[in-house]
């Protein structure tokens, strides 16, 4: 699950042996297709975004920035949890996700369009300045806070994802990015599997009904808004276990007591990995092969290396019930196919892992 789409990542779906039909693997389909999308995305606003300063760190290559970059998402994370844990600030917490998402929203437009203005500098760097990008930043904001149901937040995490990873991956050159993604790999996992204070966290965001996760249901009767994603329920429920998301047999897409079942993935898990894809894109230097994308071997190989990151995550979550770190397979795939590509490009690796 991701904190608001910044970093911390844990994937939580279905984990019953008893699933083996075509139509049961629908719905971990549709996840891919959304982390695809959303990488995709990001590739493709690259060129824009460099162009209008949209950089989170003027000095790509300061390893010092993977330490700033941390210190910001444990304190949005401690703070989110010191709201859940204590119930207090909760609407605060979903305001501030909505209007980050407006804001991003926005952003991918004006990159995507040229119509409207952005700030490009400072703390407000991202933050629409223009009347165009403020009517798309609020409406967008007050749509998903009236009506957050779960395809349109899946649409708005794919639009303002997509914004957010050349944010991102620009402000890393290929050595600070991959010290990143190993590092927050091995994170993920602590988050999850020892301290477990992923599930806590992914607990409160469930309840907060932003689109800081992708969300696709077993069955299209499913309603966000009515249902929720029932993580709180779930956890009482199980008998000490972690939460797997929706704690059914989803043999018809739907549990005894009434809720449905849905395949859950943190937007995090697209924004991490997907800024290997756009550093490689900027910083390496090696043919582009497609130009829409701005894309470079490398760039390709972490992109289909995140995808077999996520087939092997998705193995991983059928075969093994409760909740997982999603980076660790995730991160391992795209570094893994980030290598190859450069290799593949005549770049050597120690250019590839910047040393």
């Amino acid at each position: 699950m991701s904190d608001g789409g910044t970093a911390e990542s844990q994937s939580e779906v279905t984990t019953d042996d008893s699933v083996t039909s075509w139509r049961d693997w629908l719905p971990h389909a549709g996840i891919v297709v959304l982390y695809t999308a959303t990488v995709l995305g990001g590739l493709t606003l690259a060129d824009e975004m460099a162009t209008m300063g949209l950089v989170l760190f003027e000095d790509p290559g300061n390893v010092g920035n993977v330490g700033v970059f941390a210190v910001l998402v444990l304190v949005t994370t401690g703070v989110m949890l010191l709201a859940f844990r204590y119930e207090v600030g909760d609407l605060l917490v979903r305001a501030f996700l909505l209007a980050s998402a407006g804001s991003l929203t926005a952003a991918a437009f004006v990159a995507l369009t040229g119509i409207g203005r952005v700030a490009t500098d400072g703390a407000a760097l991202g933050l629409p300045t223009g009347p165009v990008s403020v009517g798309i930043a609020v409406g967008t904001a007050v749509v998903l806070w009236v009506y957050p149901e779960w395809w349109l937040n899946d649409l708005a995490a794919v639009g303002f994802g997509a914004a957010a990873i050349p944010m991102l991956g620009l402000g890393f050159a290929p050595l600070p990015v991959v010290v990143l993604l190993v590092c927050w790999a091995g994170y993920d996992a602590y988050a999850v599997y020892v301290s477990g204070h992923m599930q806590e966290l992914a607990t409160g965001l469930g309840d907060l009904k932003a689109p800081i996760v992708f969300v696709v249901p077993y069955s299209l009767s499913y309603s966000l808004r009515e249902e929720g994603l029932g993580l709180a329920e779930r956890d009482d429920e199980e008998t000490g276990d972690s939460a797997d998301g929706h704690g059914n047999e989803p043999t018809d897409g739907e549990a005894d007591d009434g809720m449905h079942g849905v395949a859950l993935l943190g937007l995090g898990d697209a924004l991490i990995p997907g800024m290997l894809a756009v550093s490689a894109g900027a910083f390496l230097d090696a043919p582009v092969v497609v130009p829409a994308l701005n894309a470079n071997l490398p760039a390709l190989g972490a992109l289909v290396g995140g995808l077999v990151g996520m087939g092997g995550l998705l193995y991983l979550v059928h075969r093994v019930e409760g909740a997982h770190a999603g980076l660790p397979p995730l991160n391992a795939g795209v570094l893994g196919g980030y290598l190859v590509g450069a290799v593949a490009a005549g770049v050597p690796l120690t250019a590839a892992l910047g040393l």
